[in-house]
């Protein structure tokens, strides 16, 4: 025998609401089993990971953000030694 089911509300984003009518249309999935999988799968996340594993999801990056990625990106140290024997998978 399953639990009663309950009701939540939630105010979300015009854009996500229609993100999330297009996903289930497109699948044939009733939007109670996404939402209801979604909210296990972010708890779950939440407990397992650090939080810099993170990213905002409406985060918005202008041109001078950019930039400055692009820059760490092409400055980026050569890999150590340790880390390529980690991606190698040697025990040296």
């Amino acid at each position: 025998m399953s639990p009663p089911n309950s009701q939540v509300s939630a105010t979300i984003s015009t854009t996500t609401k229609e993100k999330l009518d297009r996903f289930t249309e497109e699948l044939g999935l009733k939007k109670n089993f996404v939402v209801e999988q979604a909210l296990l799968y972010f708890m779950e996340s939440r407990r397992q990971l650090p939080d810099e594993a993170f990213i905002p999801t409406r985060l918005v990056l202008d041109d001078e953000d950019l930039n400055r990625i692009a820059e760490c990106l092409q400055a980026a140290p050569a890999p150590s030694r340790a880390l390529r024997e980690l991606m190698r998978g040697t025990d040296d």
